[in-house]
């Protein structure tokens, strides 16, 4: 190759990387590669020189999302270059040029296949959502050579020309968080061989959701002021985004402030030709968005007392909307999120009635539903109060997806049981990364760290939940940062090594800051993370500042403080063109967690006898900084392009003075200023604490071990035994178990040690999440993590305190020990623990 400047983007998974195999491994090279000076080297096309642009060639009768995809990519290159290719159906005559064609649909495609021009097509055929990438030469008469993108169905294809966009360096959120997009004179690729790639997840979806804070104000009043609501033109926005994302399964806005998606045809029409999946969330059957439903003029909605009414209702959707691409959510469940409205409350009468609604809904789809797509896809979410039906024996049809829940705050319930992994339907998981509701809500900022994700939804992934991963989103900003991270684990829940957090962080601030600032901006948001799993800045409340130890206070305002003036730093050094960027994904959350703890902790020094006079006035000071940040969000950035997305804090004029007509964005009202603590659990030495990761020795079992994962829980590296299989299981006695074993010194007078575990839940009904902890080689004792067996109601007060806290805590009691040296030792026993700290003598 000639000398010239070649430049990697790493916002993975782009094309460049994530047709790769294994392209988080380590040491994985990238196949495909940008080119900003000429080569004449096999495998490079020159997309734009000094000379012009080459065309992007496709089937007039491909998929309109080919098409479209064409065009975003077009327009992608004169972001880039200031010069947009030509879209064509015929090969013009050129030197070179960029073929995208569907196999079976593209004229083209099928003209290089027959000529036997392509490479690799067996990497693709038959498969979802496949492309195969590749340089071939003399595709047609008169063109020297091609970059030719072949997808094996109409998503294939398209992802494979939004790929190419990130590979010249626009960002999937170039729009949605106003990332700037690089400039070059010229562009070419490289690649060294065919590529080939598809996901894992078959459906990889996201949930808006209360949105009455943020997307639905700004789409009113800002974005769309002529629909006045979340319509075509804000889901046009979306679906582009999602394309980019190559996610392609959408559960609409659906609270009493947004127009039902249904409602307005241009909104599915739009998802058809973006190539999106429709969907409903777990409370909305048959892909209706009920939230208008009218008892005064409707009757209840009530199954049993109101069939014929509400079936009519799914059955005028289905006609009306079944020739669409869609997985259909069967059951039913009150409206908007309410428990399911039953007269009778014996168990086997609601089995009873939610057995007629599955066979009157599938008659539905058996009816109405386009078989164009395949086989008719189907879930079933067994949320909150229809988990417990399910586990008393509802039988769900086979083919049915069972989509298993979290607890609202990342923790999945439970998975599937051996005998329901044989299930054709398969399962999925529905996770939040916002969440409006009891017993916290928390849908300002998000600070669930990408590591708890991984955590999770690998576990899912390990577990046979490989069917379809759906994502609380909330509004979808200021979530960037984690829904961009869950497009990557959903399409390649392998290649994202024990979580990556720290390298996700780097490579995503590389492609949106540079390279210079990325060391900078990981190391922040790591530091960000693991403030947000000590607590959420939605969830800080008087009780919890003032069950915190004098020392355990004294070091989260340091480090509150600290997160803030290196945020400042780090602000000043943004260029220009990057602030906006910056200070949605960055600046704004990380300010809102640092000035919000500090708030919380001046108030404790007040109520504990502090200078009353001095805390007072740095609450003040304080909250004026957190509305001022509130303020540049909707007013400031990007010329006030997100005006009303972004709510405000109390307008009381002291953020502890509540009442019942102030609250806080996400919706709750805070401890009134008379609480008292809740002391939870006692009150530890702060000094005697240990980061699970800092054992002294740890031993494995097969491939089965102790594996601390970066950025996971309030330690910030959690250990977590992996993987995590249900043929790994290991009884108190076997001290082959994969083991961790911390040294430590005794006075010979402590009676206890404790053990924080991330507050998981067992796999699946029947099983446990225990350990064996033995000291000194003694007889083991069995460890339950507390409240893992999900018999707790979820307001229960383990819960309750688990999900705000990440940690649950376990007292270990200790044998008489002499004074001296002594060790502890946590012994593997169920499959899905994770432990975070220890506390020792």
């Amino acid at each position: 190759m000639r000398s010239q400047t070649v430049k990697r983007f790493c916002l993975l998974p782009a094309v460049l990387t994530s047709l790769v195999t294994g392209a988080f491994a380590e040491g994985a090279s990238a196949a495909i590669t940008l080119l900003t000076e000429a080569s004449t080297d096999a495998g490079c096309v020159t997309l734009v020189d000094g000379r012009g642009e080459i065309p992007l060639v496709i089937d007039a009768e491909d998929y309109p999302v080919v098409g479209l995809a064409a065009n975003l990519l077009a327009d992608d290159v004169q972001r880039v270059t200031g010069r947009r290719p030509r879209v064509t159906p015929t090969p013009p005559g050129s030197t070179e040029v960029i073929v995208a064609g569907t196999l079976g649909r593209s004229a083209l495609i099928r003209q290089l296949v027959s000529q036997g021009k392509l490479q690799g097509l067996d990497q693709i055929e038959g498969r979802w959502e496949a492309t195969l990438v590749q340089v071939v030469a003399a595709p047609f008469p008169g063109v020297e050579r091609a970059l030719v993108i072949v997808g094996s169905d109409r998503r294939g294809t398209a992802y494979g020309l939004m790929q190419l966009s990130r590979t010249i360096g626009v960002s999937p959120w170039y729009w949605w968080a106003d990332v700037p997009v690089p400039h070059h004179d010229f562009l070419g690729v490289q690649v060294t061989s065919p590529q080939a790639d598809a996901p894992a997840v078959k459906y990889r979806g996201i949930f808006i959701n209360d949105e009455d804070w943020g997307l639905q104000p700004w789409a009113a009043q800002t974005f769309d002021p002529a629909f006045k609501n979340i319509g075509p033109k804000t889901y046009e926005q979306v679906f582009e985004l999602m394309l980019r994302l190559r996610l392609n399964y959408l559960w609409p806005a659906m609270h009493a402030c947004s127009s039902e998606f249904g409602e307005t045809p241009e909104n599915y029409r739009l998802a058809d030709r973006y190539a999106i999946v429709a969907g409903s969330s777990h409370c909305e059957p048959m892909l209706c968005n009920n939230i208008h439903w009218d008892e005064t003029k409707q009757g209840r909605w009530n199954y049993r007392l109101n069939r014929d009414t509400i079936h009519t209702y799914w059955a005028d959707n289905a006609k009306a909307r079944g020739a669409e691409e869609a997985v259909w959510t069967l059951g039913i469940r009150g409206i908007h999120d309410r428990g399911m409205q039953t007269p009778p409350t014996e168990m086997p009468d609601k089995i009873k009635l939610l057995t007629e609604v599955f066979g009157d809904q599938r008659a539905l789809l058996d009816q109405h539903a386009s078989k164009e797509w395949g086989p008719v896809a189907q879930c079933f979410v067994p949320y909150k109060e229809v988990l417990p039906i399910y586990d008393a024996g509802l039988a769900v049809p086979d083919d049915v997806t069972l989509v298993w829940v979290d607890d609202n705050f990342g923790y999945i319930r439970r998975l599937s049981s051996p005998a329901e992994r044989s299930r054709s339907g398969g399962a999925g998981v529905y996770w939040h990364l916002s969440y409006y509701g009891r017993p916290h809500s928390y849908t300002w900022i998000n600070a669930s760290a990408p590591a708890l994700m991984w955590e999770e939804l690998h576990k899912a992934w390990d577990n046979g939940a490989r069917r379809l991963w759906m994502i609380n989103v909330g509004d979808i900003k200021p979530m960037e940062i984690g829904i961009d991270y869950f497009s990557r684990l959903a399409w390649q829940p392998d290649g994202l090594p024990l979580g990556a957090q720290r390298r996700f962080l780097h490579e995503f601030a590389t492609a949106t800051f540079g390279e210079s600032l990325a060391a900078k901006t990981a190391g922040l948001l790591m530091e960000f993370y693991r403030l947000g799993s000590v607590r959420k800045p939605e969830l800080m409340e008087r009780a919890w500042a003032l069950s915190l130890t004098p020392a355990r206070a004294q070091q989260l305002d340091h480090d509150y403080l600290h997160l803030l003036d290196c945020e400042e730093s780090l602000a000043a050094r943004v260029p220009a063109e990057a602030r906006d960027a910056y200070a949605e994904l960055v600046g704004f959350p990380v300010r809102v967690l640092g000035l919000t703890g500090r708030i919380f902790l001046a108030d404790r020094s007040t109520q504990l006898g502090g200078d009353e006079a001095v805390n007072r006035q740095l609450t003040a000071s304080l909250r004026r900084e957190l509305e001022a940040v509130v303020d540049h969000y909707n007013t400031g950035i990007a010329g006030g392009k997100w005006r009303h997305l972004m709510p405000g804090t109390v307008t009381a004029p002291d953020l502890l003075a509540w009442n019942s007509e102030v609250r806080w964005p996400w919706g709750e009202k805070p401890v009134p200023a008379t609480a008292q603590p809740v002391v939870a659990r006692p009150p530890l030495n702060e000094q005697g604490w240990r980061d699970a990761a800092t054992a002294d020795r740890q031993t494995a079992s097969g491939e089965s071990g102790w594996r601390v994962v970066e950025g996971l829980g309030p330690s910030s590296r959690g250990v977590a035994l992996l993987p995590v299989k249900l043929t790994d299981a290991w009884n108190e006695q076997d001290r082959q178990a994969p083991a961790l074993e911390f040294d430590f010194q005794s006075s010979g007078s402590e009676p206890m040690a404790w053990v924080d575990f991330l507050p998981a839940f067992r796999l699946y009904p029947g099983r446990q999440l225990r350990v064996a902890v033995t000291v000194d080689q003694g007889p083991p004792m069995i460890i339950d993590v507390p409240g893992s067996s999900g018999a707790e109601n979820e307001n229960g007060q383990v819960r309750t305190l688990a999900v705000q806290d990440n940690f649950v805590r376990a007292g270990v009691p200790l044998p008489p020990l002499a004074a001296g040296q002594h060790s502890f030792t946590i012994h593997a026993m169920d499959p899905g623990v994770v432990v975070d700290r220890v506390h020792l003598p």
